[in-house]
């Protein structure tokens, strides 16, 4: 006979699987109290289902793309079973493993097939894309890049990036790249936000033209006898005019503010996973000097380098670059479509005017006039504004005579921006302003397509 303790301890348990079986058995029970009961339930349950399923990434209102989850991420696109594509909120990225190769072309456009049926389609011009390669494999540049967008509304219309005339567009993507006297265009403009200099300003100094230094920048009344406007020096690149702009004018803290404004030192939203440009602009002020001319510790990649010459042509305004135009399922339907989406504001409309103004003066009579010469005697190109803003020094990583173009050129519609480097290591052909001069050579030689407009 069992003692009082154990008796109690098996009726517990006894009430506890009654309670268990009466729980599990309760909605058929409720379902022959109440019929609709049931319904509900199956309801609860179709609610669960498509809970589940919207979690899916969405393309349009009523098309989805199966999920397919890697170590918890979100969505991912996959090519030969590898995740080369991320969907995050509907828009689609590149994955760093990942740079297109545009060997196929289908209805004039480069595309890519992905698995389960997806293609993608590049904004990629395929014309000026084999035509800028071709003259930079002809040429032999040990390492070429030219970059060329729509100011409009982002889209990358050329990606070319070459190591040993070896197609490499990884290279695109580094931020590794001094700016050298593109960072000029920095100095300038925050002078001219502040209201200290107009392109008509007039600079005095001595030495040489591409002198920098301390003994250069003091001001010398008796020595100072070379001068020229800003905007010339802006034409001409001018190392001491820019040094001196900065102490007289400008301080670290509005050039650290500037130079974000631009992009510098913060990550450049795009889909192409682009590494972020810096600008280590210091408080010592012949470091400040130094780095206001275009010798600091400033690195850009050929992407952001673009897209600053982009802003400037769209009166200030930033656009996100981009070259994933469509993304189209199974049975040709289109499940993302490309936008124009706003970055930031890297100055107003009017300095971002007088800015491209000022840099009319490199093509016309600066450091970019001879690759640029044979513009006015062409029917075509002679009526188009071209402007830009040159950059040349000795860099590391890769090692090498760096020299860049960045500009834009337009007819009024359209309009591009580019940017071409190359970096050579003593023998060398061309440079980047010829790169960028045969590829708006070919731009605007081409018949324009609606990619091309804003």
């Amino acid at each position: 006979m069992l003692d009082p303790i154990s008796r109690a301890l098996l009726s517990r348990i006894f009430v506890l699987l009654l309670l268990s079986l009466a729980f599990y058995r309760l909605p058929a029970i409720l379902s022959i109290i109440n019929p609709s009961s049931s319904n509900a339930a199956r309801l609860t349950t179709q609610d669960q289902e498509k809970t589940v399923r919207a979690t899916t990434i969405r393309f349009s209102t009523d098309s989805f793309l199966p999920q397919t989850l890697l170590d918890n991420d979100p969505s991912f696109l996959t090519k030969n079973g590898t995740p080369v594509i991320r969907i995050i909120d509907n828009v689609p990225s590149l994955l760093p493993n990942f740079v297109p190769q545009f060997a196929t072309r289908e209805n004039g456009h480069f595309v890519t097939h992905l698995d389960g049926g997806y293609t993608v389609v590049w904004t990629i011009d395929p014309e000026l894309q084999s035509k800028i390669g071709r003259y930079i494999k002809q040429h032999r540049v040990p390492y070429g890049f030219f970059i060329a967008e729509n100011p409009k509304n982002g889209r990358l219309l050329a990606f070319w990036g070459s190591r040993r005339s070896q197609y490499d567009g990884s290279l695109l993507l580094r931020a590794t790249y001094p700016a050298a006297s593109l960072f000029k265009i920095i100095t300038a403009t925050d002078a001219l936000s502040q209201r200290k200099i107009t392109p008509d300003t007039r600079i005095h100094f001595h030495g040489c033209l591409y002198c920098i230094g301390p003994a250069y920048w003091h001001n010398d009344r008796r020595r100072d006898r070379i001068e020229f406007t800003v905007a010339e020096a802006l034409g001409k690149s001018i190392n001491t005019v820019f040094a001196k702009i900065a102490l007289k004018y400008l301080s670290p803290n509005d050039l650290r503010e500037t130079a974000v404004r631009y992009g510098f030192n913060r990550p450049l939203r795009s889909d192409l996973p682009i590494d972020p440009s810096h600008a280590d602009i210091p408080d010592e002020l012949n470091g400040f000097a130094f780095c206001s001319a275009g010798f600091g510790d400033v690195a850009i990649s050929p992407i952001h380098a673009a897209a600053i010459a982009g802003a400037l042509s769209n009166e200030g305004v930033m656009m996100k670059p981009h070259m994933i135009e469509q993304i189209i399922g199974e049975g040709g339907k289109i499940l993302y479509q490309d936008a124009p989406e706003y970055l930031y504001s890297v100055t107003t409309p009017t300095i971002s005017k007088t800015m491209i103004t000022m840099m009319r003066s490199t093509v016309l009579k600066g450091t970019g006039h001879r690759a640029f010469i044979r513009w006015r005697f062409n029917p075509k190109l002679r009526h188009i504004l071209v402007a830009g803003k040159t950059g040349t020094l000795t860099g590391k990583n890769p090692a090498g005579h760096y020299v860049w173009f960045i500009g834009t050129a337009s007819n009024q519609d359209p309009t591009i921006a580019v940017a071409a480097l190359t970096i050579d290591q003593g023998i060398w052909t061309i440079k980047g302003p010829d790169i960028a001069s045969k590829g708006m050579y070919t731009f605007f030689n081409e018949k324009h397509s609606d990619r091309f407009h804003g």
